[in-house]
């Protein structure tokens, strides 16, 4: 009875799930890559560079980027941003420096028209989570072109951070938002939404779990030559649910572990990264980028990229020195940087993906230097400048074979995406559907003839 009345309401959420399921496969959610954001960049205007007033009293920096912004050079660095030409902190950019990013990004990435009025946006659904908090709030710019794109571009630090068009909203309304429960009233309280998935999900496997119990118990092909002793649609929600039971409970319960409930699969701290690539004094940033601007280095980003604790820049794919010369990563000082980590068992260079450093709808750099440390950790490096890209530890490995195989079944290698992979999750979709929707069908005919013989028998008042 609790099977069957849970599966009801349940079962619809399931069979939403399922179908949206279905358009992910093909669509996804709309977000704007650094590689993308950065081909949206006008090249670095040194004519103004470079006064580091407000950083004078900085002596040590993690992340440090040169770029323009609306035809200034400035200095993103841990957070902050520098107006290189003023010297000053930028908190906060006008209408008309945003107006200035949004159509420079347009004109990159071939986004025909011009941008509307802007319009002051907190939170709406396309910048919903949290991963928009520091760049609140937004410029957003309608542009009339024939995709009918938005641009948002954040008021806080002048970065475009989302790009979405007409297509791709509706796309993703029937694919990533339902999937996700990504409701912008929803999902604007972080900790309420990840509670509402992890529960619901839990209820799923329950749900699946006790389905799957029932319909073996049933299952009789020993006894006699019938596979299920019922009819109609009790027949086909049995043999459907049999089918594809075990394939629903393994969608459920990865989705679950997507949520990586009660942080069981949270990663530890590792300092071994900045252990190889050693510390930086901002002193050294701002000689460094003098010397970029003397040297009239073209690009539309630098990037701070220290190895073995001496600087280095990386402009626009190119690995330059402090002094600005070129100043190519070989594979001897890449391996001799790795050792800085500690015990390493293995390392070089791989051509090809492998099970924990792969683009199954994103794109990865590639070739990538492979480091494996005698603890099983994997550190995967940017050939061209050093820099980890990813980490394989202990918690990642869970991850792919607890959540992203399961749930993708992307685990074949040459069968893990493209049109057959499509074609062949499509398929198992609409069967795991078929045996959810003949069990809400047939609990909500139950429900309401039980309902209907509950009221008839209700005694009349009066």
């Amino acid at each position: 009875m609790t099977h069957r009345y849970l599966g009801v309401v349940m079962g619809l959420l399931m069979l939403l799930w399922f179908a949206s399921g279905i358009v992910m496969l093909f669509v996804h959610w709309p977000e704007v890559s650094d590689v993308e954001r950065a081909k949206g960049l006008a090249p670095i205007s040194w004519a103004q560079c470079c006064r580091f007033g407000e950083t004078q009293n900085v002596q040590q920096v993690d992340h440090a980027t040169v770029e323009d912004l609306a035809g200034r050079p400035v200095l993103r660095f841990d957070g902050g941003v520098i107006d290189l030409a003023t010297g000053q902190a930028i908190h906060r950019i006008s209408s008309v420096e945003a107006t200035a990013v949004a159509t420079t990004y347009a004109r990159a990435h071939g986004i025909a028209g011009r941008p509307g009025a802007p319009e002051a946006v907190e939170r709406d659904q396309w910048t919903v989570t949290g991963y928009f908090n520091k760049r609140r709030p937004f410029y957003l710019f309608h542009f009339d072109d024939p995709a009918r794109t938005d641009v948002y571009v954040s008021a806080h630090t002048g970065a475009v951070s989302q790009v979405v068009t007409a297509r791709e909203k509706v796309l993703n309304w029937l694919g990533p938002i339902p999937h996700w429960l990504y409701f912008e009233g929803l999902r604007a309280d972080t900790r309420l939404w990840a509670q509402v998935v992890i529960w619901t999900s839990i209820v799923g496997v329950f749900l699946t779990v006790t389905g799957l119990y029932l319909g073996v118990v049933a299952w009789r092909p020993w006894r006699d030559a019938r596979l299920t002793p019922f009819r109609g649609w009790m027949a086909w929600h049995h043999l459907t649910g049999l089918a594809a039971g075990v394939l629903t409970l393994t969608w459920v319960a990865s989705g679950l572990v997507s949520m990586n409930p009660w942080g069981f699969l949270e990663s530890a701290p590792d300092e071994r990264p900045e252990q190889m690539t050693g510390f930086v004094a901002f002193g050294d940033v701002r000689q460094a980028i003098r010397a970029a601007r003397a040297e009239g280095v073209v690009a539309r980003r630098i990037t701070i990229a220290p190895l073995a604790g001496t600087l280095f820049l990386m402009a626009d794919g190119r690995r330059l020195d402090a002094a600005a010369k070129l100043a190519p990563l070989d594979q001897r000082a890449l391996a001799e940087a790795s050792q800085r980590m500690g015990a390493v068992g293995s390392q070089g260079l791989i051509t090809e993906e492998d099970a924990y450093y792969f683009g199954h709808h994103e794109t990865v750099t590639l070739p990538v230097w492979r480091v494996q440390m005698a603890d099983g950790v994997r550190f995967y490096l940017d050939p061209a400048s050093g820099q980890v890209l990813a980490r394989a530890d202990a918690a990642r490995r869970g991850f792919r074979w607890l959540f992203e195989a399961p749930h993708r079944m992307d685990f074949i290698r040459g069968f893990d995406r493209g049109g057959g992979w499509a074609a062949a999750m499509t398929a198992l979709l609409v069967l795991a559907g078929a045996g959810v929707a003949t069990g809400v069908w047939l609990g909500w005919r139950r429900a309401r003839s039980d309902l209907t013989r509950l009221t008839k028998k209700a005694p009349k008042l009066g």
